[in-house]
Formats: structure tokens, C-alpha cells, sequence
């Protein structure tokens, strides 16, 4: 157990790297875009992307889960899991420009149509990506892990500057996404040996764990992204937009520290399931340090918010102050119980997430749309 204690002391390293270098590139992204494009912008985006992460959520059995979390996986498993991403990427395109037109009509913006068409082009990239990479987790190899993230964000990064200087448009928000699923695939293959094969062979052994993570998976979309569709809906791109940035300010202490913490430690959790009086050790340690780092990045954010709207996002996104002052006190609450479904997961109890997430759902929503 020593050695998987240092797989996740490093790997967590590794992963707080990574945050902090894509948190850094992203936040200098959202600083000049800020500048550079107009709150509706980001808002028609926004919009796509909920549509988007609400077709993905129907299908979102997390085989990658399924595949850390079972320490005996062969290559059935993960040849099963690779055609199921193929497929569910093509059929996510294919729904994607069917209902374009619709969802144009529903928000009133034509623009939208088009969005969604490139984007759906993305979404059937994406599904090719090698599944082999899972492996680099499994094995605690996060520095591999890193490359991976990082080249891949810089790639998006990239395109996205040069589109906004020339374009002063959405669509360089589109087209850095696009650049990175791209580049995503190539790379996940040139860093990986591993060649997948079309296999369905395994496909009752993955579904019997992952069925729990997909309703799971809608519940959490409901609470994450139900805000998208009635600000978007009901305020407008414009309302959306603002409300986006806000909440990607308000979480960059909080969030961004937690979630590199958590994808660190689940492979180490889930070696370490067979003794319980470890794993409980294991969780307390993690919970403290989670504690003791998003506490007062939570708190200083509600104090600086309005310094911190003036001197990155300028005068024009003066209304989003309150805003990020919500979203941060939320955002820590919400961070302190991420740690929690690493042990569930790793314990193959994934019924307890869905029971607890479909609680959330059931008490935020109805507020929500109140």
C-alpha cells in the first residue's frame, strides 16, 4: 500500500500541475476574450454546449470508470468500451444536426444552426479517441497524463486567440474546440501503443457497473446544466453569457484544486478497496487536505470579486460581481463533497452517487426554475 500511496501523492502532484497550467491558459483565454468578444457570445455558445452536454449525458456510461475501477480488465473490456465510443459519437453527430433547426427556433437565433453543425462535427472526432489512455491513470502514470492534457489545451488555445484577433467573433470559441478534439485523437494515439478493435464481447460485464453511472450521469447534468437552458431561455444569450464567466471565475479556486485531486486519488482508491481500514485512513487525509486549501480560496474570492471583475473582465461585466460572489460560497460548498464518490466508486457502490445526486437534482431544480 506504501507504493500506491506515492502513485497518489504524485499523481496528485501531476494533476494539480495540469489544473493549474489548463486553468492558466484557460483564465488568460477568458481574460482577452473578454475583451475581445461581447457577453452574447459566450452566451450562444453556452447554449450549444448544453445541448451538446445533454445528448452526451444519455449516453455517458463512464467505461473509463468501469475500466480503472476493475483491477482485472482485459482487452475485451476495453476494445467493447472503444466501439461504444464510436458508436455513440457518430449517432451524438447525427442527432446534433437533426435537431439544429429546433433548437434555433426554441432560442430565436438562427446563428445557432450553423454552431451546432460544427460541432457535431467534433463530436464524431471525439468519439474515435483511444481508450488505451485510460490506461495511463489506471497505472498512476499522470505525468503522461499531463502531456496529454496539456498539448492538447495549448493546441485549442492557439486557435482560439488567432480566431478571436481576426474574426472578433463566437466562432473562435468553436474553432478551439474543434482544434482541440482534433488534436486530442492524433495524440492519443501517438502516445499510446495500444490499437483498439471493434468488439461488443463485453459489453454485459461493463454495462452491469456502468448503468449506475449513467442515471448518475443525467442527474448531475441536471444539476450542472439546467441553469444553461432557463437563463438561456428565459434571459437570453446575453443574461447566459454573463452568468457563464461568472461561474468560471467563481470556481477557479475551489473546483480547479478539487477535481485534479479527485482524478488523482480514485485509481489509488480503488487499489486500495480490499482493505477498508486503509481506505478510511486514506479518505480522511485527502478530505483534510481538500479542506484546508478551498476554504479560504473560497472566501478570498467573495472579497476580491469586484477587483477581480475590474482588473480581468473589464467595466462592461460589472453586473457579474454578485453573481461570482454566489457561486463561490456554493462552489466551496460543492467542493468539499466531491471526495466522497472516489470511495463510493472504488468500493463498486455507484447506486450511492446516483441516490445522492438524484437528491440534489430533486431539491435544486424546482429552486431553480422558482
Amino acid at each position: 500500500m506504501e507504493a500506491v500511496n506515492k502513485g497518489m501523492a504524485k499523481g496528485a502532484i501531476w494533476t494539480i500541475m495540469f489544473k493549474f497550467v489548463t486553468r492558466g491558459i484557460g483564465l488568460l483565454s477568458t481574460v482577452i476574450l473578454a475583451r475581445l468578444l461581447i457577453p452574447e457570445d459566450f452566451g450562444l455558445v453556452a447554449i450549444a454546449m448544453a445541448i451538446i452536454g445533454a445528448l452526451e449525458v444519455l449516453s455517458a456510461f463512464s467505461f473509463d470508470t468501469v475500466l480503472i475501477q476493475n483491477q482485472q480488465a482485459e482487452r475485451k473490456h476495453y476494445d467493447t468500451a472503444w466501439t461504444f465510443g464510436v458508436i455513440v459519437g457518430a449517432i451524438q453527430a447525427m442527432l446534433l444536426v437533426l435537431i439544429a433547426p429546433w433548437v434555433a427556433d426554441f432560442y430565436d437565433d438562427q446563428r445557432l444552426v450553423a454552431i451546432m453543425y460544427v460541432l457535431a462535427l467534433g463530436r464524431l472526432v471525439t468519439g474515435t479517441a483511444n481508450i488505451g489512455m485510460v490506461a495511463f491513470r489506471k497505472d498512476l502514470q499522470f505525468h503522461k497524463d499531463f502531456q496529454y492534457e496539456v498539448t492538447k489545451k495549448l493546441a485549442g488555445f492557439t486557435t482560439t486567440m488567432i480566431m478571436a484577433y481576426t474574426l472578433r467573433s463566437y466562432w473562435a470559441l468553436i474553432g478551439g474546440m474543434i482544434t482541440g478534439s482534433v488534436v486530442g485523437v492524433g495524440l492519443s494515439y501517438l502516445m499510446q501503443s495500444y490499437r483498439p478493435r471493434f468488439s461488443l464481447e463485453a459489453t454485459g460485464e461493463l454495462f452491469h457497473f456502468s448503468k449506475w453511472l449513467l442515471i448518475n450521469n443525467m442527474l448531475l447534468f441536471l444539476v450542472h446544466q439546467s441553469s444553461s437552458f432557463i437563463i438561456g431561455k428565459i434571459g437570453g444569450p446575453h443574461e447566459l453569457g454573463v452568468f457563464t464567466v461568472s461561474n468560471e471565475i467563481s470556481n477557479l479556486p475551489s473546483t480547479d484544486l478539487v477535481a485534479p485531486i479527485n482524478r488523482a486519488i480514485f485509481p489509488g482508491y480503488a487499489k486500495m478497496s480490499s482493505q477498508l481500514s486503509i481506505l478510511r485512513q486514506g479518505y480522511v487525509n485527502v478530505f483534510s487536505a481538500i479542506t484546508y486549501f478551498v476554504l479560504p480560496a473560497g472566501v478570498g474570492i467573495v472579497l476580491l470579486a469586484e477587483p477581480i471583475v475590474h482588473l480581468m473582465l473589464g467595466a462592461k461585466w460589472a453586473e457579474a460581481v454578485p453573481l461570482i460572489q454566489i457561486l463561490a460560497i456554493s462552489g466551496t460548498i460543492a467542493a468539499l463533497q466531491t471526495n466522497q464518490g472516489s470511495v463510493y466508486l472504488s468500493l463498486g457502490r455507484p447506486r450511492m452517487l446516483t441516490m445522492l445526486a438524484g437528491i440534489h437534482a430533486a431539491l435544486l431544480v424546482p429552486a431553480l426554475v422558482f
